[in-house]
């Protein structure tokens, strides 16, 4: 729909406007596909304008944004005609309807759908049509009721048979009248027009054609007859069979009587007998049956009809042999077709003649077999004929495209490697879709081939490929982009100058093109092109936007897996989209059975990443690892500190995990520092945020945590979460603002760190004022602007975590954005706005 350029808006008439169904009306909206809108509408308007026309019924098109997929339709009426105006768009929708079709119901000619770069455009009002002139009744002409049962469907009834009554609600169809048509005579007049062929064959009682069967072919011989002959034949007792005396030559014009020949007796009597010779009427040419009794005479047959013909144990129903009225062509069968004998010497010959083709066949078998040669597919019997099952569709390109891979992977020489990959590189505009891919895909089976020129051939051909993006369906499209990420893994290519360069701009082109057509993504292929784009350092902003977009559209369509993936990818490239990952919390809180234990460690870990809360997700996964753990799932211990940690930053406690965490502690001799440091930070959170809930386990703890106090400190001797020149440079703008001594790295009682703090006294662990700085390791991005700039900037939950405790302690805390800060050159203008900062928090300064 975007493509159409339609605005979000109602086509038609905005359904707002209308205000409240009349009493007497009723309004119904039902949802079209967004890629249905252009065919729904059509060209100018003039499909809507026809539903319209023809169920009497206002309906309108209301499309909400270009990125969802669906429309709304209202349609406001009568019930008959809503029932009416419903059925024919989603008819219309489905493709059970035509544009013709609808057209001609509506009177209504040449209805085409929108063009995918036609703007799409609200059709006015139609005003009243002129009467049409009605066609001529003809003699016999179908009533309006058989015309309606035709138009439903109905097959034309025989000579003399009477037409059924129609349908109640066809019949009123056809007899309603249509706002600006008089008594529906435009209606009825294409209706005429449109099923006059088949009321043609209706008055004439004949059937509609049907498709030719394929004619069945006379036996040459009789099998029991053969078997017969070929033991006479073993046992010599053959003898010639006499001669067959030919039959009297059929009567002439010449020798008929000359009155008949004036009454017209001898007019097409060559034709007749030629007739009677291929049917085998008396004194035909044909031979007689091999053995016993000749065959007794069969009637004459007028010509029109047909007669049974007996071949052995085989008949067959000759066609009827006329033309218009009955009359047969002059010269038709002049030549005649010769009969086979079949007498002992012909049987032997055939039978000796398929021995020998099989033992033939047998040989050929054999030798094909000691060559290691397999044998081909049977060929089609005549041109154009459809291949048998089994054949091999491959053409003489396909044949070609594999030699050249063969060759590709064969090729270790300066002088193959220059032929082949020269043409490869002439040829590669030529390669079909799936070539393409299965060229890219055999590079890794031919790595001297691949790393030509060192990696100058790939670049070339990440160069080609970004020009066929388009012509790719989304399953060759992920292929594409997962197989030039495979590439840039490589260190070495990575830092080849023209390499780089080019898979930078295959990956622009890819993200470009995917933009286009991101609805069309399945789910695993969208998070591995995401991937791709990830692996390579692609951020670009405005593309991970409309990916957000997209997939909060559709959302619904993810399985639990799925879209626990997508927002592990968002969340490793510091983006959020908050919409989307509060409606991801809100699917996943019903489906968390569905998830793995690494999903459930995996989604926590990325609504941490971007301090995303949501309390109901939180709840539901801690209930769900409980319930696990009770049925004898096993965590490990880092694995129920890290959630822990995670449920503690989105500000959520579950004393049954902790309690399960505790009793696992004591049983495990060695756990990961890591995972040590994050049990210390939730012990300050619990301290801090709750308190009470926490007590009972405090009073427990009290030789671990001075253990885990000690470690912190040892494993987190410097956060380095901003430049040493940007972190220096505020240290010394702080001591000219304030008295006191000012300390860059500080630790703080608690253990945590800050960038920047100023002591009263030297001795102070705790400062008077605290800085933070905040840079793209502190932050992640929002994708809920397209613009970088009006984009707003979300602190990472582990950075929000340290925040809050050391705020909860009592310890004042301003933050400066390195951004920013970098922009200032004149130190002025830095001193003014710390001066700023530092005034929010009381009677710091001088």
């Amino acid at each position: 729909p975007a493509a159409l350029g339609a605005p979000p808006a109602a086509l038609g008439a905005p359904p707002a406007a209308l205000g409240a169904p009349p009493p007497n009306q009723s309004q119904v909206q039902l949802e079209i596909p967004q890629s249905k809108v252009g065919l729904v509408v059509g060209k100018g308007g003039a499909v809507l304008n026809a539903i319209k026309s023809y169920s009497k019924a206002e309906c309108f098109i209301e499309q909400r944004t270009p990125d969802q997929d669906k429309a709304r339709v209202t349609v406001r009426g009568s019930e008959k005609e809503v029932a009416k105006c419903k059925q024919t768009v989603k008819a219309v929708v489905d493709g059970a309807l035509s544009l013709a079709t609808l057209g001609s119901l509506a009177g209504v000619k040449g209805l085409k759908a929108a063009d995918e770069n036609e703007e799409v455009t609200a059709p006015g009002r139609q005003g009243p049509l002129s009467p049409a002139v009605s066609l001529p009744t003809m003699p016999g002409a179908p009533s309006p009721a058989v015309l309606a049962a035709m138009a439903a469907g109905a097959r034309p009834l025989a000579a003399g048979q009477l037409p059924p009554v129609p349908p109640p609600h066809l019949a009123a169809a056809a007899a309603a009248a249509v706002p600006g048509m008089p008594e529906n005579h435009q209606m009825q007049a294409n209706l005429n027009d449109y099923y006059a062929r088949w009321w043609t064959s209706y008055t004439l009682g004949e059937d509609q054609p049907e498709e030719e069967k394929p004619k069945e072919q006379p036996m040459a011989f009789d099998k029991e007859a053969l078997q017969r002959l070929a033991d006479r034949a073993q046992a010599g007792e053959l003898e010639e069979p006499p001669p067959v005396e030919p039959p009297p030559p059929p009567p002439t014009p010449d020798m008929m009587d000359p009155g008949m020949r004036d009454m017209g007796y001898g007019q097409g009597m060559e034709e007749r007998s030629v007739v009677r010779d291929i049917l085998g009427l008396p004194g035909n040419s044909m031979s007689l049956p091999l053995d016993g009794p000749p065959a007794p005479p069969v009637p004459s047959v007028m010509p029109g009809s047909a007669q049974p013909m007996t071949f052995g144990a085989s008949q067959r129903r000759m066609p009827e042999l006329t033309t218009l009225k009955g009359f047969l062509r002059r010269g038709a069968f002049d030549d005649e077709i010769p009969q086979t004998k079949k007498d002992a010497d012909s049987v032997q010959k055939m039978l000796e003649r398929l021995q020998g083709n099989v033992s033939e066949t047998k040989q050929s078998v054999q030798l094909q077999a000691q060559m290691g040669i397999r044998p081909g597919p049977p060929k089609a019997a005549f041109p154009g004929a459809m291949p048998e099952a089994g054949d091999d569709p491959r053409t003489q390109a396909d044949f070609q495209f594999e030699a050249l891979l063969s060759r590709a992977q064969m090729a270790n020489d300066q002088l193959s490697l220059d032929h082949v990959a020269r043409e490869i590189l002439i040829r590669f505009p030529s390669f079909t879709a799936q070539q393409t891919i299965d060229l890219m895909q055999k590079m890794e089976t031919a790595p001297v081939l691949r790393d030509h020129q060192n990696g100058d051939f790939l670049a070339e051909l990440c160069r080609l490929s970004a020009s066929r993006l388009r012509e790719l369906s989304s399953m060759q499209f992920t292929t594409a982009c997962s197989t030039v990420a495979a590439w840039s893994a490589d260190p070495k290519r990575r830092r080849a100058p023209l390499f780089a360069q080019l898979s930078k701009v295959f990956f622009t082109a890819a993200a470009n093109e995917m933009s286009s057509r991101l609805m069309t993504f399945a789910p695993h292929e969208l998070n591995s092109c995401l991937a791709a784009f990830v692996s390579v350092g692609f951020s670009e902003h405005k593309f991970f936007a409309s990916v957000g977009r997209a997939a909060l559209a559709r959302h619904s369509s993810f399985a639990p897996v799925q879209l626990t993936a997508l927002l592990a990818i968002l969340s490793e490239m510091r983006l959020v989209h908050t919409d989307l990952f509060n409606a991801a919390a809100t699917f996943l809180s019903s489906r968390t059975k569905e998830l793995r234990p690494v999903d459930i460690i995996r989604v926590l870990r990325s609504f941490a990443k971007c301090n995303v809360q949501h309390q109901g997700l939180c709840r539901a996964v801690g209930e769900e690892v409980v319930a696990r753990i009770r049925g004898g799932v096993n965590f490990r211990p880092e694995d129920l500190c890290e959630i822990i940690w995670a449920l503690c930053v989105l500000e959520h406690f579950n004393p049954e995990i902790f309690s399960i965490l505790l009793k696992v502690l004591r049983k495990v001799p060695v756990i990961s520092s890591d995972a040590l440091t994050q049990l210390f930070e939730c012990h300050l959170a619990l301290e801090s945020e709750h308190k009470s809930e926490y007590r009972r386990f405090r009073d427990k703890m009290d030789a671990e945590l001075e253990a885990l106090q000690e470690h912190y400190r040892d494993s987190r001797k410097d956060e380095r979460r901003c430049s040493d020149k940007h972190r220096s440079d505020v240290a010394s703008v702080l001591k000219s603002l304030v008295d006191g001594s000012v300390h860059v790295n500080h630790r703080t009682s608690c253990g945590l760190l800050v960038d920047v703090a100023a002591l009263r006294k030297r001795s102070s662990t705790d400062g008077f004022v605290h800085v933070d700085l905040d840079s793209n390791v502190t932050s992640v991005r929002s994708l809920d602007h397209d613009d970088p700039a009006a984009a707003g900037v979300v602190i990472e939950g582990a950075v929000a975590l340290r925040r809050r405790i050391l705020q909860k302690m009592g310890l004042r805390l301003v933050t400066v954005r390195e951004s920013e800060w970098r922009e200032m050159d004149e130190s002025k203008e830095k001193r003014r706005h710390l001066r700023n900062l530092l005034s929010a928090l009381g009677d710091v300064l001088e």
